[in-house]
């Protein structure tokens, strides 16, 4: 039996919905256009994306799972790692940008690889998003320099970037209703394992092999993860390449979406550390980027207007609505404690507490398990509870606050203190819950044109946030180390201690006690600064919650279910065919 879908059904539902979200005041006239719902809907439905089995959609789920895994699991393994790779190169003080390069790349393309999959098709754009991340990361590992290093590391991150960001498009498109928690389980499964395995096995690999091989073992997990994929996915709205298809692609507004956050990153990364921050070349950059901001908006605000043609890779209209604005800031400013604390913690584990890269990966998982499971809670709970899960972002804001501001007052000790495992229990358990419930609340506000735009955009302002609070954080560390350490390390073991901290161990009892108080200091600082940010998403998040919570007070189940993207199963075959209908 064939599976069904209805056009009109599904149009009549969304145009329920958009109405309340005029209602409560989440979108506006000039955001939703209800008169074309039904235009939408019918134009989609010529193309529906098929009801697959449960064999194939379990095969599909591995072959995301393994892509998702690949790409999470070299944002985490890095941070064990990099000790290790800069004192090889002997360049301890662009040690960041090893991981600074790939956020910035990933970041920068989850916009327009989310809306090339509205134009070139989402198997298409998964696929490729594979090719790039796999080629460059062997590309990584057989760099003979730092420079190439960080240029293959931007390259593999604009992989990555399309890899997180069509998983989740991907997922939504295919699965039905009562498959939710599964794939939501599955898919939060990932970034536990990735969490988990990262720093454990970035240690292992970086001590007992080369850290080359963090690198390399993705060429064959790749190769796999492609295979399936290949095979296994629909085509989901594939278009034929030719002339009339590329000119509907944005290429100008990819190019100063990504060329500005490159500036205000590279002015935040570099102030304090390779030049003064009244530096020609630092407020040169930054003043540039933030112009080069404006230019974007104005950019895609002159396309939308003038152009028929050409789809804004960002619809300015998505920034009228309330709810999305307050929940893109939100994300930003989560993800200043999400990425100070993954990368921070190690370094701070090794160098004040003199640990091993393996051991500081072990005293991660605290953090690390708690996050993956509790990220599992917004996903089973929208099944019966659905009007309870967009509470999960107040709550996920407040453990962050808590877990931040703990981290931010430890102080210098030789040994780990046991609080820390509790702040970091904390800080993992607010992960786990804004992560999820940002992705389903989007789904909710945006409309089903918007969607994959607004995926991309949460997902780039938490990555940006990151980039700021890494750049930040850097600037402390150099601050702190440039004016408390002079009277204690000589002018050449300075320059050594910043290029590599294998310095330490030939340091004197007295001048290394002195230089862990400096860097302790330093981290708590940084937190200090993770936790004003994580403050004031926590405030965003209350305004979020109240705008979304207006808008399903009075919606149906079936319709919110509707809204996110899955279509609902009637019946269950015998034969294991099953009878759809969209709702």
């Amino acid at each position: 039996m064939q599976p069904s879908t209805n056009a009109s059904l599904e149009a009549e539902s969304n145009t329920d919905i958009s109405s309340k979200k005029l209602e409560a005041g989440i979108a506006t006239p000039q955001t939703v256009d209800i008169t074309n719902d039904a235009k939408i809907a019918e134009s989609e439905g010529s193309n529906p994306v098929p009801l697959l089995s449960d064999a194939r959609l379990y095969i599909i789920g591995l072959g995301i799972w393994i892509s998702l895994f690949l790409a999470a699991f070299e944002i985490t393994v890095v941070a064990t790692s990099l000790v290790k790779i800069t004192s090889e190169f002997q360049d301890f003080n662009r040690a960041n940008w090893i991981v600074v390069v790939y956020l910035l790349t990933y970041t920068g393309f989850l916009l327009l690889s989310s809306k090339l999959c509205n134009i070139l098709g989402i198997k298409a754009m998964f696929l490729a998003a594979n090719l790039i991340f796999g080629v460059f990361s062997v590309a990584c590992g057989a760099s003979k320099s730092m420079t190439q290093l960080i240029i293959f590391r931007a390259f593999q991150g604009i992989g990555g970037g399309g890899i997180y960001c069509i998983s989740f498009i991907l997922m939504f498109s295919i699965i039905t209703k009562d498959k939710l928690g599964t794939f939501s389980g599955g898919i939060s499964s990932v970034f536990a394992v990735a969490s988990i395995c990262g720093p454990l096995l970035g240690g292992v690999i970086t001590e007992k092999a080369s850290w080359r091989w963090i690198f390399y073992l993705n060429g064959p997990g790749v190769l796999v993860a492609f295979v399936i994929l290949y095979f296994a996915i629909p085509d989901i709205g594939s278009a034929k390449m030719n002339r009339q298809t590329l000119s509907r692609i944005d290429f100008g507004g990819g190019f100063f979406s990504v060329a500005w956050s490159i500036l205000v990153v590279y002015a935040l990364q570099e102030g304090g550390v390779e030049y003064p921050w009244g530096h020609s070349v630092i407020l040169g950059t930054l003043i540039s980027g933030i112009v080069g901001l404006f230019i974007f908006a104005g950019y895609e605000w002159y396309i939308a207007k003038k152009s028929d043609i050409i789809e804004p890779i960002f619809p300015l209209r998505l920034l009228k609505s309330p709810a999305f604005t307050y929940i893109v800031l939100t994300t930003f400013c989560i993800g200043v404690p999400i990425y100070v604390t993954i990368i921070t913690i190690p370094q701070r584990y090794q160098i004040v507490n003199g640990v091993s890269p393996i051991r500081s990966g072990v005293l991660l998982l605290p953090m690390l398990v708690v996050s993956p499971v509790m990220s599992l809670i917004p996903g089973l709970a929208l099944k019966s509870y659905y009007k309870y899960v967009p509470y999960g972002l107040v709550v996920g804001g407040a453990l962050s606050v808590a877990g931040s501001a703990g981290l931010g007052v430890l102080g210098y000790s030789d040994k780990i203190q046991a609080k820390t495992y509790g702040f970091l229990v904390l800080l993992g358990a607010g992960m786990g819950l804004v992560m999820p419930v940002g992705v389903i609340l989007v789904k909710v506000i945006c409309d089903s044109k918007d969607e994959a735009v607004g995926l991309g955009a949460q997902n780039m302002t938490r990555v940006l946030g990151g980039l700021v609070g890494l750049a930040i954080g850097t600037a402390i560390l150099h601050q702190k180390v440039e004016t408390e350490l002079p009277g204690v390390l000589s002018e050449a073991q300075l320059r050594s201690l910043l290029k590599s901290p294998q310095i330490l161990a030939t340091l004197e009892p007295e001048q290394l006690l002195a230089v862990r108080k400096v860097y302790a200091s330093s981290y708590d600082l940084q937190f200090n600064m993770a936790t004003g940010f994580a403050a004031l998403g926590f405030i965003f998040a209350c305004i979020t919650t109240y705008y979304v919570l207006e808008l399903v007070k009075d919606v149906k189940a079936e319709d919110l279910f509707n809204n996110l993207g899955m279509k609902k199963v009637e019946e269950q075959q015998p034969e294991g065919e099953k009878k759809a209908e969209q709702v």
